[in-house]
C-alpha cells in the first residue's frame, strides 16, 4: 500500500515567524524602557545662541537631540527676549528632537536659543539606545524571514515532486514485469 505524500506543512514557519516577531518586540520594548529610565540622570549640557530661522508650521529643529528644556530666546539682530508666546516648541518623544515654531508675527528673522540637552554618550544609556535601535529595525529583516520561508517552501515542493529517485516496481506503471 502506498501512501500519497502531502503537501508541505507551513505550521512550524508561520509559528516560528510568530514567535520572532513576539520575542524582537518584548526585546525592543525592554531595551527602550532601561534606555528611557536612564534619560534623566545624564548630565546635562548647555547650548548657547544657536541661530535659528523659526519658519513653518514644522518649526525648525534645534541642532542637538533629547532636548531637557529650553533656558532663553532672543531676537538674533537686536537681542531682545522673545517672551514663550510668541513661539512653540515641540519635542519628539522617539529622539527627543526640539523643534520651534514662530506663533507671531513681532519678532521675524533669525533667533539666538539657549537650551539644555542630556548628554547620551555615557555608555548605561548610550548601549540599550543602540540595542533597541537596531531591533527597531526588524522589520526589515521580518521581511527577508517571510522571502527565505517562501523560498523554501516552494523549493520543498520541486524536491517533493521531482527530487525522489524511487523506480515504481511489482506491477505498478513503469516497472519491471
Amino acid at each position: 500500500m502506498k501512501f500519497k505524500k502531502s503537501a508541505v506543512d507551513l505550521t512550524d514557519l508561520a509559528l516560528g515567524i510568530v514567535v520572532l516577531g513576539i520575542v524582537v518586540s518584548v526585546g525592543a520594548t525592554i531595551l527602550t524602557s532601561a534606555r528611557d529610565a536612564r534619560l534623566t540622570d545624564l548630565n546635562q549640557v548647555t547650548t548657547s545662541l544657536e541661530k535659528i530661522t523659526p519658519s513653518g508650521n514644522s518649526g525648525t529643529a534645534l541642532a542637538k537631540t533629547w532636548v531637557a528644556n529650553i533656558i532663553n530666546v532672543s531676537n538674533a539682530t537686536g537681542g531682545n527676549l522673545v517672551s514663550s508666546e510668541n513661539y512653540t516648541v515641540t519635542i519628539s518623544s522617539t529622539n527627543g528632537q526640539a523643534r520651534i515654531s514662530n506663533s507671531s508675527s513681532t519678532f521675524p528673522g533669525d533667533w539666538n536659543v539657549t537650551y539644555k540637552w542630556y548628554n547620551t554618550s555615557r555608555p548605561d544609556w548610550a548601549l540599550p539606545n543602540n540595542a533597541s535601535n537596531g531591533l527597531g529595525e526588524y522589520g526589515n529583516w521580518f521581511k527577508i524571514i517571510v522571502i527565505v520561508g517562501v523560498a523554501a517552501v516552494v523549493l520543498s515542493l520541486i524536491f517533493m515532486a521531482f527530487g525522489r529517485g524511487n523506480s515504481a516496481s511489482g506491477g505498478e506503471i513503469g516497472g519491471s514485469y
